[in-house]
């Protein structure tokens, strides 16, 4: 593939998938090795404006895993002077990833995707901070047609639904994988035209790694049964998207049918589903209440749970949720935190004034002010938008509180919504200081938490000119 039609493919891919909105910073995950190079390398192409993909930020970042000692080393300074002759932003994380998983109990795969995927939200985080003129930021992944064929093999084996066989998705959140319909081969291709020098990781290699042996003893067999069996598998994958797009639809529609409170369910609406839906709600209501994946079998026993008419089931999955049927309610919850305090609580509706000040009645005091002001005074330093709201998203009736079971918050430019748990157990904030954080609530959704700012939507720029600034006092 030349390059101006490799170029095109991706900017198809791009377009196709909506992954890069204006105002938009693109960070890449750069590994230095022939895929990440590949993707960085067009990425730093298009960052100047090309045809209909308008100019954005570009940055990048490495994450050293502690596993292969100098070879690691060396790739992170490839990385480094990569980025280097081409001034792209460059940031590395170090971790020791062997220890994190065998302190956790998960595989080190899955332990490193976290460590990972984190440190890019970290990232994603301090870019904002440093532009508030942007409006998000995508974190662009260099997952190929390759990866996705093995990631379906890697389900189908292991036993999924029609996510799993549906691969990895072009977008989730605000992770983008601009390279999900190129292959190994058109990568490999792309680096020997261009001349473009890149890394090997000896571990690829390395079959006692799951992937790699589908890469290196199931793929090949396939291959040898059918000519182009991987890319036959990515193209269905993409295929069958379509499929769990419609799905995914039906389930959201039966969820919102159901739903009785912040945890709770209505079984008697739930049986009325056929089993392709109603599994399917299940699966988005376990991530939308808890946050936590559930597996499939575990899915399949929720089911099992309503279509046999079970009267009380109870079940805690990976990550410490709890599945609870009680009768015709089906509640998904964490349970209650030793620490935790609820009576710590307070809410007040407030008929705003160019400037509030207010005091909580709680054991620990908390003194709250909220100022109305001009972002074009010579006094207003630009750090205090980290803290402020658009003046005009907040309206005069509005409620400062406390945190309620099920409450939800949106960062800005993450592009994905979480529960105010796990936020505070990702922050490392202990359960006894959560109770009194302040939250400014606007037409029944988060639009400030106390340690946080802004939720989406709600979040100032440079170009905003009046905003209210938000104080909090112990």
């Amino acid at each position: 593939m030349q390059h101006s039609e490799f170029l095109s493919h991706v900017i198809s891919t791009l377009k196709r998938y909506e992954m890069l909105p204006e105002h938009t910073a693109v960070l890449v995950g750069f590994s230095g090795g022939a895929d990440s190079v590949t993707l960085l390398s067009v990425l730093h192409e298009l960052s100047e404006g090309v045809g209909d993909v308008p100019a954005f930020p570009l940055y990048a970042c490495h994450v050293h895993h502690g596993i292969r000692g100098a070879e690691a080393d060396r790739d992170e300074q490839f990385c480094r002077t990569f980025c280097k002759e081409r001034d792209i932003p460059f940031t590395a994380l170090h971790a020791d990833v062997p220890a994190l998983a065998k302190e956790s109990g998960e595989s080190v795969e899955h332990c490193g995707r976290k460590v990972r995927y984190g440190f890019f939200e970290e990232v994603s985080d301090r870019i904002l901070r440093q532009h508030p003129d942007l409006s998000g930021v995508r974190v662009a992944t260099a997952h190929t047609a390759s990866d996705n064929a093995e990631t379906v093999l890697f389900y189908l084996a292991r036993g999924t639904g029609l996510s799993g066989l549906a691969g990895i998705p072009p977008v989730r959140g605000s992770v983008i994988r601009p390279l999900i319909e190129c292959s190994r081969e058109d990568i490999e291709a792309y680096c020997e035209e261009q001349g473009l020098p890149f890394m090997v990781d000896s571990t690829n290699d390395d079959v006692s790694y799951t992937r790699n042996r589908i890469r290196h003893e199931v793929l090949p067999v396939l291959e040898n049964i059918h000519s182009g069996a991987a890319g036959h598998i990515a193209k269905t994958a993409v295929t069958l998207q379509r499929d769990v797009d419609c799905f995914d639809t039906l389930a959201r529609q039966l969820l919102e049918r159901s739903r009785r409170g912040e945890d709770t369910l209505d079984v008697s609406v739930l049986r009325e589903a056929p089993d392709a839906v109603l599994i399917r709600t299940l699966a988005i209501a376990m991530r939308s209440f808890t946050d936590v994946a559930a597996e499939q079998r575990h899915l399949e026993d929720f089911l099992n749970w309503i279509r046999t008419g079970e009267k009380f089931k109870q079940m805690q999955v990976p990550g410490g949720a709890f599945v609870t049927l009680a009768g015709d309610k089906l509640l998904l919850h964490w349970p209650k935190e030793e620490g935790e305090d609820v009576e710590r609580t307070f809410k007040r509706t407030v008929t705003m004034a160019e400037c509030l000040e207010f005091v909580s009645e709680t054991p620990t005091k908390v003194t709250v002010r909220l100022l109305k002001r001009d972002t074009r005074r010579p006094d207003f330093d630009a750090y205090l938008l980290e803290n402020s709201l658009i003046y005009d998203k907040i309206d005069f009736n509005f409620v400062l509180r406390t945190r309620r079971p099920g409450d939800t918050f949106a960062p800005k430019g993450r592009g994905l919504t979480k529960k105010l748990k796990t936020l505070y157990q990702e922050a490392g904030v202990s359960a006894d200081k959560r109770a009194d954080r302040v939250i400014l609530e606007q037409n029944g959704q988060v639009a400030w938490l106390e340690g946080f700012g802004a939720a989406e939507g709600f979040a100032p720029s440079d170009g905003t000119r009046y905003v209210w600034t938000v104080e909090v006092l112990r």
